[in-house]
């Protein structure tokens, strides 16, 4: 055997890998070979040495973690400016709404001219739509998830509703009074689309049990991810 063959098998054997050729005649040269005792000898203190260095640094070696910057604590958003007087104000108007709608129920006049009352069927009406809308918005200011159904169902109300009291109102059949009374309605319209715009308008809040990944690990400088390694060979020298 070759000299230079022998040496490839033992550098392959130091490193743990596949001998190109079987061990036992690898050995056989060795035991015959002073040349490549004295290289395999001067390969085996080289290993050695390699070693320690590795495992004296390992000791001193800072982990990983350590060295990973940690982020700044994720801050909850703030409470935007004017979010806390719009829903006041949307719960008011809604409370405005009920008291008006109550009054009607009862019998009491809130505005309808004399000699053009509605009828009673029509004044309950009024009535119930009142009463839902001062709810609706109640609801909404308590919880803003649900302002933009109460502004879709608000905003096509009051804007049909305009339209009839324009008309009325030229026709004589109601006074000022009558044509006051739905301002609540429109002002809970306006209030509750600007809370649902600002509820919107806030950031989602970060996901803190979310679970890093491999991509969230930043490594020290020079250093690698690494791969999978193979299928290791055995270094018995069974092979043919």
């Amino acid at each position: 055997m070759e000299c230079e063959v022998a040496r490839e098998a033992l550098s392959a054997r130091i490193d743990g890998e596949h001998e190109p050729v079987p061990a036992r005649r690898v050995d056989e040269h060795l035991a015959s070979c002073p040349d490549c005792q004295q290289w395999h000898a001067q390969m085996n203190s080289q290993m050695q040495l390699l070693r320690g260095l590795i495992a004296s640094d390992r000791t001193r070696m800072t982990p990983v973690a350590d060295t990973v910057p940690h982020p700044p604590a994720p801050t909850l958003p703030g409470r935007r400016p004017g979010i806390g007087w719009a829903r006041i104000a949307l719960a008011a108007v809604g409370a405005v709404q009920l008291v008006l709608a109550v009054i009607q129920a009862a019998g009491g006049n809130v505005g309808l001219q004399v000699g053009h009352s509605m009828g009673g069927h029509v004044v309950n009406e009024s009535t119930a739509w009142s009463i839902a809308l001062g709810i609706a918005m109640l609801v909404a200011a308590a919880l803003p998830a649900a302002a933009l159904g109460v502004a879709v169902v608000g905003a096509v109300f009051t804007a049909v509703l305009s339209g009839y009291v324009v008309a009325d109102g030229l026709a004589g059949a109601v006074g000022a009074v009558r044509m006051l009374s739905h301002l609540p309605a429109l002002a809970g319209v306006v209030l509750t689309v600007l809370v649902w715009r600002r509820f919107t308008a806030e950031p989602p809040r970060p996901d803190r049990d979310a679970t890093p990944t491999l991509d969230d690990i930043t490594l020290p400088d020079n250093a690698s991810r690494g791969r999978r390694r193979g299928h290791l060979w055995p270094t018995d020298g069974n092979a043919a």
